[in-house]
C-alpha cells in the first residue's frame, strides 16, 4: 500500500518513471493487487505505452471483474489504438457496474463519436483514393502526444489533397493541444466549410474561440450548431460556459438549467451552475445545486470544496468546516481547501486546529510530505483513483 501511494504521488507530480518503479515494487509484494495494476496501467498510458497499459488493465479486471474504473481505463487505452468497438464495450461495462460514473459516460460518448468520425473519414478517403498514408502516420503521432510530428504529417496530406477532412480535423486538434489556437481556429473553419455536417469540428472551433477569450465568436458558433441540432447537450452546455465567461450570468444559469433538464446526470452542468449562483450571491441556490451533484457523485472533492465556499459565504462555519474536511480527506494536496479550512477554524476560535491546518497547507505548497498515510486508491472513491483523461 505504501509503494502504491508513493507511486500515486509520483504520477500526480508527472514523475512517471518513478511511479512505475513503485507500482512494480508493490506488485512484487502483492501480485493480486488490482488497484496497483490499474494505476500501473495509467502510468503506462501517460508514457504512451498503450500495449503495456492494456495488459495491466486486463490484469486488474482479471483479479476484480467488477472493477469499473479499470474497465473505463481499458476503454481509453483501446481508443488510443483505434479499437473503438472494444473501447465502447469497456466503457459500457464500466457504466453497467457503476451507473453514476460520469467519467465513463463521457468517455463512452467520446469513443462513439470518434468511431463515427473515423469511419466517416475512412469511407470518404476510401472513395477518393483511399486513406492517405500521411493520415495514418499523423494519427499515430497524435494519439501518442507527438504533436509536432503529427502536424507535419497532416500538413503533407493537405498539401496533396486540400479536401482531406480527416487531416484537417486532426491538424486542428494537434494545434489546439499545443496551444496554437489561432492556427486551430483557421483549420477548424476550413474543415467546417468542407464538411458543414461535422459537428465535432464546429464544437472544437467554439472551444478554440473560448480558449482565446473570444466569447462572442464562441457563442455564435455554438448557436449555429444548435440551429441544426437543438438537442446537442454538449453545445448547449458550452454555450452556457461562454455566457458565464462573458459575465452574462442570468443567461448562463438559464442555459445550465436547460442542460440539466435535458440530462439530469450531467455533472459538469451542476458544477458550472453552482459556480454561477455563487458569483451572483445566490448562496442557497448554489448549495442546493452542489448537494444534488454530491448525490450523483458523493466522492467529488470539487463539489465538497465548492459547497464549503457557499456555506462560508452564508457564515455557516460549522457546515463549511465539515465540507472542507471532506475535501482534504479525498484530496490531501488541495491547498485552497486547507487554507479555507484553517480560516474557518480561526473564525470558530479553534486556533490550534487552524495553525495545524495552515502548516499542512504550507507543507503541501513547498512540496513537503503529509504525515498522514493516504488510503489506497479504490474504485468506490472515484476521485482518488488515478484516471486517464
Amino acid at each position: 500500500m505504501q509503494f502504491n501511494n508513493l507511486g500515486a504521488k509520483y504520477v500526480n507530480k508527472d514523475m512517471i518513471d518513478e511511479a512505475i518503479l513503485n507500482f512494480k515494487r508493490a506488485l512484487l509484494i502483492k501480485p493480486d493487487f488490482a488497484e496497483v495494476h490499474n494505476n500501473l496501467g495509467v502510468a503506462y498510458s501517460r508514457q504512451k505505452m498503450f500495449d503495456e497499459a492494456i495488459g495491466e488493465f486486463k490484469e486488474a479486471i482479471k483479479i476484480n471483474p467488477d472493477y469499473s474504473k479499470a474497465h473505463d481505463n481499458l476503454g481509453f487505452a483501446y481508443r488510443q489504438k483505434n479499437l473503438f468497438d472494444e473501447a465502447i464495450a469497456e466503457h459500457t461495462l464500466a457504466l453497467r457496474i457503476n451507473s453514476k460514473d460520469m467519467e465513463a459516460k463521457k468517455n463512452l460518448d467520446i469513443a462513439t463519436e470518434e468511431k463515427r468520425i473515423y469511419e466517416k473519414t475512412r469511407a470518404y478517403n476510401t472513395a477518393n483514393k483511399g486513406i492517405a498514408p500521411g493520415n495514418i502516420t499523423g494519427y499515430n503521432y497524435y494519439v501518442r502526444g507527438f504533436f509536432d510530428e503529427a502536424i507535419l504529417s497532416f500538413k503533407k496530406v493537405l498539401a496533396e489533397d486540400p479536401n482531406d477532412v480527416m487531416a484537417s480535423c486532426y491538424l486542428g486538434n494537434a494545434y489546439s493541444m499545443k496551444g496554437m489556437l489561432d492556427d486551430a481556429i483557421r483549420i477548424y473553419k476550413e474543415t467546417s466549410s468542407k464538411d458543414p455536417s461535422n459537428v465535432v469540428a464546429q464544437l472544437h472551433l467554439g472551444d478554440a474561440y473560448l480558449g482565446k477569450g473570444l466569447c462572442d465568436e464562441a457563442i455564435q458558433e455554438y448557436e449555429k450548431i444548435l440551429k441544426a441540432y437543438p438537442e446537442n447537450t454538449r453545445a448547449i452546455f458550452k454555450l452556457g460556459e461562454a455566457y458565464a465567461d462573458k459575465g452574462l450570468l442570468d443567461k448562463a444559469s438559464s442555459i445550465f438549467n436547460k442542460t440539466i433538464a435535458m440530462n439530469p446526470n450531467f455533472t459538469e452542468a451542476y458544477d458550472k451552475l453552482g459556480a454561477v449562483y455563487l458569483r451572483q450571491g445566490f448562496y442557497d441556490e448554489a448549495i442546493s445545486v452542489w448537494k444534488k451533484l454530491l448525490e450523483l457523485n458523493p466522492a467529488s472533492a470539487r463539489a465538497h470544496f465548492n459547497l464549503g465556499l457557499a456555506y462560508a459565504s452564508k457564515d455557516m462555519t460549522e457546515d463549511a468546516i465539515a465540507q472542507f474536511k471532506k475535501t482534504v480527506g479525498t484530496n490531501p494536496t488541495n491547498t485552497d481547501a486547507r487554507y479555507n479550512l484553517a480560516y474557518a477554524y480561526e473564525e470558530k476560535g479553534m486556533i490550534d486546529e487552524a495553525v495545524a491546518e495552515y502548516k499542512k497547507a504550507i507543507s503541501v505548497n513547498s512540496g513537503g510530505q503529509e504525515k498522514s498515510t493516504e488510503t489506497v486508491n479504490t474504485q468506490d472513491d472515484t476521485e482518488k483513483v488515478i484516471v486517464t483523461k
